[in-house]
């Protein structure tokens, strides 16, 4: 029969078991022993929009999981750090078999159970388990940042991905253009020369023309092909071959002045946020380090629960009679400590701490620097931009306006060949710059979007109110 201190040490047990097995807050099994597949996201839309495309990136792109995971791995460490300042609860049960016992002894002959039940606190430390604690929390901080930061970036990756679809999508419809166009010169060539008014040559150089647009419509063929498995790469799932692109490509964007971009960068990027947490960070390990100096106290209090051995009599020179001895026992201590020579170890530490936090505000002090250049860049990457585009437009009206003055004169016999197949390279080539044009201008407003931390700011991965009973979703 199990007795009544035994039965108190399983309670006290099962009473403990929440904490070393984390459930959800539903009371299953943690997510990351399900099937990783049952969490997969939703198929790709028929018609998908830039913004959709965002969102499947952020649930579905890696790097934003990674950013997600090394958030709930700092806070794990937050709750080991706090939990080093808390009380401590120890339980140890051991069943022991006596072997080879001598004649006479006070121990039991049967197999025995023993408990013992203890708990510590440390009362001073010198601070350091309170600022190895604002460490802990100082790099969480840093961690949500860097997630913030990573969801900006691949936002970024998605925009670009999306419009060198749109991109290469226009470069294939103006090769289809383009070769629409060589084949009815070809036409009217064939006709001029079958009719004698027209050379040779003029026939020959006109299927030459087309044979050099086919090329070109395989090449802006591959590339669509190209910017398709990318955009896919980028979203983290597959797309359908059926899938259409909703949102059309701006053709002008305007943005505040630098100033205002600059100032508004130093209040928003993440990074920013990340490298002052770290600077911070940096500071409490300094902290933590020079608390080696001091000495340490803590207490403790331990009862050992033994079950009573009973003696006979005869052992003792007294037939008859029992002796009955409790062998339970406990004590309470309080201990100090105090490392009065370690030998340079600690001064050690101390210099190695002050190096990293200097090391940190001069990334700080750098990160500050790089991000007022990020923001010039991505400034004056989309001014060019802009220029580019209004003078692209212009370059594609004239050259439309010279191919279809070059395609009536020879059609009424006096243009030549020449002036013809100039007209179309003319206007192929001042298409295609347009479409670099156009794409260089959306790139270049994701830039400063990126520049300046705009956007995409959700809130990170929610604060767990009872550490053991929440747990990473599952992705």
């Amino acid at each position: 029969m199990v007795s009544s201190r035994l039965l108190v040490v399983i309670l006290l047990t099962a009473a403990l078991l929440p904490c070393a097995f984390p459930l959800t807050a539903a009371g299953q099994a943690s997510p990351e022993a399900a099937d990783p597949a049952a969490a997969a996201p939703g198929v790709v839309p028929a018609t998908l929009s830039l913004e959709e495309a965002v969102d499947i990136a952020l649930r579905c792109n890696p790097q934003v999981a990674i950013a997600e995971q090394g958030v709930w791995s700092n806070r794990g460490l937050v709750t080991q750090a706090q939990g080093a300042l808390m009380p401590r609860l120890d339980v140890d049960a051991t069943r022991s078999t006596p072997v080879n016992l001598p004649p006479f002894t006070f121990q039991s002959r049967n197999s025995t159970f023993q408990t013992d039940l203890t708990i510590s606190q440390p009362l001073y430390t010198g601070g350091g388990l309170q600022k190895a604690a604002a460490a802990a929390r100082s790099i969480l901080r840093g961690s949500e940042g860097s997630y913030v930061r990573s969801r900006q970036q691949v936002a970024y990756l998605v925009r670009q991905a999306y419009y060198a679809v749109l991109t290469n999508e226009e470069g294939v419809n103006v090769s289809q253009e383009v070769l629409s166009s060589a084949q009815e010169h070809l036409r009217v060539a064939k006709l001029r020369y079958e009719a004698g008014v027209a050379p040779q040559y003029d026939a020959l150089a006109a299927e030459a023309r087309v044979a050099r647009v086919q090329q070109e419509l395989i090449s802006a063929q591959a590339g669509r092909d190209t910017a398709w498995a990318t955009l896919s790469t980028v979203l983290g799932v597959s797309i359908p071959a059926e899938t259409k692109l909703s949102t059309p490509r701006p053709v002008a964007s305007s943005e505040a002045s630098l100033p205002d971009l600059t100032e508004e960068a130093m209040g928003k990027r993440p990074d920013l946020k990340v490298a002052a947490a770290q600077v911070a960070a940096a500071k409490a390990q300094v902290s933590v380090a020079r608390s080696a100096r001091q000495p340490t106290i803590s207490a403790a209090a331990s009862y050992a629960f033994l079950p009573k051995v009973t003696i006979p009599g005869d052992q003792l020179g007294q037939p008859g009679t029992e002796l009955v001895v409790s062998q339970s026992s406990g004590y309470i201590s309080l201990s100090a400590g105090w490392g009065l020579f370690t030998g340079g170890s600690v001064f050690g530490q101390i210099r190695t701490a002050q190096a990293n936090q200097r090391q940190a505000e001069h990334a700080l002090n750098g990160l500050k620097l790089q991000i007022g250049l990020d923001v010039k860049t991505a400034y004056f990457f989309l001014q060019s931009a802009n220029g580019q585009v209004s003078a692209a437009q212009k370059e594609v009206a004239q050259a439309q306006e010279a191919h279809r003055i070059a395609t009536l004169r020879y059609q009424e016999g006096v243009g030549t060949s020449v002036e013809i197949l100039d007209a179309e390279a003319n206007l192929e080539g001042a298409k295609t710059r347009l479409n670099q044009a156009v794409y260089g201008l959306n790139l270049a407003a994701a830039q400063v979007d990126l520049a300046v931390g705009r956007g995409f700011e959700a809130p990170v991965p929610p604060t767990p109110t009872v550490p053991w009973t929440d747990s990473p979703p599952a992705r």
